[in-house]
């Protein structure tokens, strides 16, 4: 993956405002597919760091549980609210709020 497409893959381009409103299941397929570019666009990111290998790990969990038919909505909450902080110092970039209202849409509230 060119440094360019790893960009276009983190930003809220991907993730508009239609997403929000996405039928559950939509929502869910949508961020399985995300967050597993994601966790490749982690792992390729150039500064090497403790906090780069725990939002890669913590990445592959919460991918891992959304996984699960059906996953589980308090695992994901969990897994969420301890990758979010660290995600956002790795990759500010990343839009943390519009994945939070993707996530609670695919696996409800959060």
């Amino acid at each position: 993956m060119s440094k360019d497409s790893a960009q276009e893959t983190t930003g809220a381009s991907r993730l508009d405002a239609e997403t929000t409103f996405a039928p559950r299941q939509e929502a869910l397929d949508q961020l399985r597919s995300y967050l597993t570019v994601l966790v490749d666009v982690i792992d390729q990111h150039p500064e090497a760091s403790m906090e780069r290998d725990e939002a890669h790990w913590r990445l592959e969990e919460l991918v891992e549980e959304l996984a699960r038919t059906p996953p589980s909505a308090p695992r994901v909450q969990s897994r969420w609210l301890r990758l979010a902080p660290v995600l956002q110092e790795v990759r500010p970039d990343i839009p943390i709020a519009i994945l939070t209202q993707l996530l609670k849409r695919a696996v409800g509230d959060l």
